[in-house]
């Protein structure tokens, strides 16, 4: 074979070993990475974590490892397969059609994005599974998982995601009152219409002590000028006609006053409850009048 054949044949059989060298490089372990693969599985076996102990022993089960260690890990390997726990998840929705398209996560991690009816291999020990589909409210369970357990079967129920409450075009985008929660509280208007009703009973009770002092001033003023003509304190009874009159005023508005109030307040407690047969807050309108022969109320709204 001449000089220019052998170097042809030399470029191209360098060529082929280049292009075939990374692959094959990929394909085999070294000695080193064998033996690191066996004892990080150890490692992983030892601290519960099957998952990861299965991937490196699985690395290391291979016929480019040494014999010995080949052996060995082929060995652990079938061992934490008959070790790793399995768990099914029977899913169904609240008419118990059963329900595939379900996401689930352990641990916060991805596990599964579809049940299927096979087992989910997961470490032992205590683990949070989330249960998520479109349109279900999600599902939180925690199970603990024991070590060669296989036939584990939990069924989980998904039921439809709460709907926000509607809004009616005709209260301007307000929640609608019939989708209120129950136990939501007395609302604003009954709320209102306490408030009412306690200033309206303060309003009655200073009316009352007002009241009594208009009366206890008219009993002094009598006593200290009992007629025109037989007056033994003209100008203390004058200070006593004076303050009744004033006791007398507040008296008259404090009944008026709380009397509306506390009406109102009723009214408005009592119709709370059905905003279509409700009193408009908005449309109450009272108009106490006071003058110098007692007092007088208006009171307008919309029913």
């Amino acid at each position: 074979m001449n000089r220019p054949v052998r170097r042809l044949l030399a470029v191209v059989l360098a060529a082929v070993t280049w292009a075939i060298w990374p692959t094959a490089a990929q394909a085999d372990m070294t000695k080193a990475q064998c033996i690191d693969a066996n004892t990080n599985g150890q490692d992983f076996r030892r601290d519960w974590k099957l998952s990861a102990a299965r991937q490196q022993f699985r690395m290391c089960a291979t016929a480019s490892c040494p014999a010995i260690v080949s052996d060995d890990c082929t060995k652990r390997l079938d061992e934490l397969e008959r070790a790793q726990p399995g768990i099914v998840f029977d899913v169904k929705d609240a008419s118990g059609r059963d329900l595939s398209a379900v996401k689930v996560t352990v641990d916060g991690a991805p596990l599964a994005d579809k049940v299927d009816g096979t087992a989910l291999q997961v470490d032992p020990g205590e683990h949070v599974f989330v249960f998520t589909m479109p349109g279900q409210a999600p599902v939180t369970q925690t199970f603990v998982l024991k070590e060669g357990d296989k036939e584990r079967r939990e069924r989980i129920v998904l039921r439809p995601a709460l709907v926000p409450a509607a809004t009616s075009p005709s209260s301007g985008g307000a929640p609608s009152s019939s989708l209120r929660e129950p136990g939501e509280g007395l609302g604003a208007q009954r709320m209102l219409g306490l408030v009412a009703g306690g200033v309206g009973v303060a309003g009655l009770a200073a009316g009352t002590v007002f009241g009594l002092l208009t009366i206890s001033e008219g009993n002094k003023q009598q006593m200290d000028c009992a007629s025109a003509v037989s007056c033994a304190n003209p100008s203390r009874a004058a200070s006593d006609h004076s303050t009744g009159a004033t006791d007398r005023t507040i008296s008259t508005v404090g009944f008026v006053a709380g009397g509306v109030l506390l009406a109102g307040g009723v009214v408005l407690f009592l119709t709370g409850g059905h905003p279509s047969e409700g009193l408009s807050a908005a449309g109450l309108v009272v108009q106490p009048s006071v003058g110098p022969d007692g007092g007088e109320m208006l009171l307008k709204g919309e029913f």
